[in-house]
């Protein structure tokens, strides 16, 4: 994706569409300061590469970089064009039993991304609050694709439980090409954790808030940076799962990367 949209940047921001015009707003400012896209319903406008997230293919919006669809639970994944020769076309998925159909599709038909929802519940107000990350969805994406010969053919991106730089770098080693951060970016714009809920503090100026989520995309591209240059790389995208290794063995299962210790 870093290439395809001229982005380069491993961060994407999402979960707002539905905060007050004041926090959007601010969300739309520090996106466009970090360089960092928008995945959601809302056009963050600002000159913030937008990524339209959406469930209706009426909705295609002509300026979005990128048009997702979200496929439903049961429903086939459908054909999608693009409403101009320079926007990406792609599908969001939520589940590990929608990833064969929604691959082929993709594949077939060209589609530049796949969303992966480690949520379960994409579109939802806070759904990394809900639940914990599947994880294991981007292993089974990441195993299809290979199964079918098409690794590196679609644009990976990757949302729940990022809370860092070092989640980040672990995920990108794993085969993902970007991720999208949420609630982590609502805690460093003066969110408060309720329950499932996001509570913005009166106490952060609108400044606060474009600079609390500049601040925390810079400073997650400079941990995962790092994390890549302990293990001896010079690039963030040359990650592999070589560089990773479990500690415990739900670990090894869920991400598919060996346990320590233990041979392959």
């Amino acid at each position: 994706l870093a290439n395809k949209l001229a982005l380069q940047h491993p961060f994407l921001v999402a979960g707002f569409d539905n905060t007050t015009p004041e926090i959007f707003a601010a969300v739309a400012q520090g996106c466009a300061l970090s360089q960092s896209p928008y995945f959601g319903t809302k056009n963050p406008g600002n000159d913030t590469v937008w990524l339209q997230q959406s469930s209706s293919i009426q909705e295609q919006a002509n300026n979005a970089a990128a048009y997702v669809y979200q496929v439903r639970d049961k429903e086939a994944a459908p054909a999608l064009i693009r409403a101009h020769e320079s926007q990406l076309i792609g599908l969001a998925v939520s589940r590990n039993d929608q990833l064969e159909s929604a691959l082929t599709t993709a594949i077939a038909k060209g589609y530049d991304i796949l969303v992966l929802d480690g949520s379960g519940k994409l579109g939802s107000d806070w759904p990394e609050l809900e639940a914990t990350p599947n994880f294991s969805i981007l292993r089974d994406a990441i195993r299809i694709l290979r199964e079918m010969k098409k690794e590196e053919m679609i644009e990976l991106i990757y949302f729940g439980g990022v809370r860092s730089g070092t989640d980040a770098a672990k995920l990108i080693a794993l085969g993902a090409s970007s991720v999208i951060i949420s609630v982590s970016a609502a805690v460093s714009m003066g969110g408060e954790i309720h329950g499932s809920n996001m509570i913005f503090s009166s106490n952060y100026s609108d400044t606060d808030r474009v600079h609390g989520l500049e601040n925390i995309v810079k400073a997650n591209l400079g941990e995962a940076s790092m994390m890549a240059r302990c293990t001896g790389k010079t690039n963030l995208y040359n990650l592999e799962p070589e560089d990773l290794c479990a500690v415990t063995i739900s670990t090894s299962q869920i991400t598919g990367i060996p346990l320590a210790g233990k041979s392959t």
